[in-house]
């Protein structure tokens, strides 16, 4: 099979540093190549073309989705544009991978599947965590029954909010004027819940199946941020807590907190007959590194050691799954679940009430786990 031509929709930091840095490698050019960019930012695309070789750069995203040489698209754009362009790239034939979150809502996510289904189109859904050793040895126990009856998990993020604003490349962007990242801290699209609780979530639902009932407490504590001398006023909800009902008396526990704690994109696992944390199970090490549990499964060192490893594979799975028709990790009816999970939160901390979930997704089974 020839290589695929990728297209990404934007050209910001996630394409920078999840695709076109990863395939300048030209390791993989076999599957796949860079065929177009396209950004609405005067010049953008165009320098994007001239910096990492790619072959054609447009303005639109209508313009990409025309290309003949565009047989995938990552959709690199902010969350808000993800349905439209999300649609019109399966509508145009094309294979699309999301970043996170595929959409803004659940609705909008199922409507792109059975959009994908009907146009025999493949989707992905980034964060495809269930590549992370640790989440497929902690599925793996699950499975194998090494836990006994779960009890309950816990996992969580915190300190979000000042993720963005101390990434060095905002401040020295190549010379140019600093990328202010104004827009994580505005509604509709802004906060921790898209971001950055999406991971820990993905990885507990990942590992325990899919969520029957939601309940959650938050708010909004700081108003606001500083980026160098600019003052950015927050609009975001900002410290939460989820309960979460997995079924037959398993719940899990997961924060999305404004400080304190650690950050667990792998959750800790607690049974009747055992427990999972960090990296040991039942007082065994799983991994002579522990390092190597939370790496992107199956990539290079060359690729591990840069930016955005997890996001890049999640591209290339959905290299895999066309030309291969292979099962991905990050599968796009496991992005639109945790989806409704992050919806029902927001229902349940306005309304105070525990929230039923209607999607669900097929978690891995062992023989998928390799």
């Amino acid at each position: 099979m020839k290589a695929l031509g990728l297209g990404a929709i934007g050209s910001g930091e996630i394409a920078i540093n999840s695709i076109f840095k990863h395939l300048d490698l030209h390791d993989t050019d076999d599957k796949v190549y860079m065929a177009a960019v396209c950004d609405p930012v005067p010049g953008r695309a165009e320098a994007m073309a001239q910096q990492y070789g790619i072959k054609s750069w447009y303005m639109t995203d209508d313009e990409l989705l025309a290309d003949p040489n565009v047989d995938i698209v990552s959709i690199c754009s902010p969350i808000r544009f993800h349905y439209e362009q999300g649609m019109k790239a399966i509508r145009a034939g094309k294979h699309v991978h999301f970043n996170k979150t595929m959409a803004m809502t659940s609705r909008e996510a199922m409507e792109l599947i059975e959009e994908a289904r009907r146009m025999n189109v493949k989707l992905t859904a980034s964060p495809g965590m269930m590549a992370m050793p640790l989440n497929i040895e902690s599925r793996r126990a699950v499975l194998e029954n090494k836990l006994g009856k779960v009890t309950y998990a816990i996992g969580g993020v915190r300190g979000v909010l000042f993720y963005h604003l101390r990434e060095g490349y905002r401040h020295d962007n190549c010379g140019s004027e600093p990328l202010i990242p104004t827009w994580y801290y505005k509604k509709p699209d802004g906060g921790p819940q898209y971001d950055h609780a999406v991971y820990g979530l993905t990885s507990m639902t990942g590992i325990l199946g899919p969520v029957k009932r939601v309940s959650c407490m938050g708010g909004q504590i700081m108003k606001e941020f500083k980026f160098g001398e600019q003052i950015i006023e927050s609009e975001v909800d900002d410290n939460f807590v989820f309960l979460l009902d997995f079924g037959e008396n398993t719940f899990g526990m997961f924060y999305s907190a404004l400080a304190g704690g650690e950050n667990m994109m792998s959750p800790s696992l607690y049974g009747t007959e055992g427990r999972l944390e960090k990296g040991v199970l039942n007082n065994v090490q799983l991994f002579e590194n522990p390092i190597m549990g939370m790496a992107a499964k199956g990539l290079p060192m060359e690729h591990l050691k840069m930016h955005e490893p997890f996001v890049y594979r999640d591209v290339m799975e959905l290299v895999d799954y066309v030309r291969e028709d292979k099962r991905p990790f990050g599968s796009a009816e496991q992005g639109c679940h945790v989806l409704e999970i992050i919806e029902a939160g927001f229902e349940s901390m306005r309304s105070g009430r525990t929230v039923e979930l209607k999607t669900s997704f097929t978690p891995l089974t062992l023989e998928e786990l390799g």
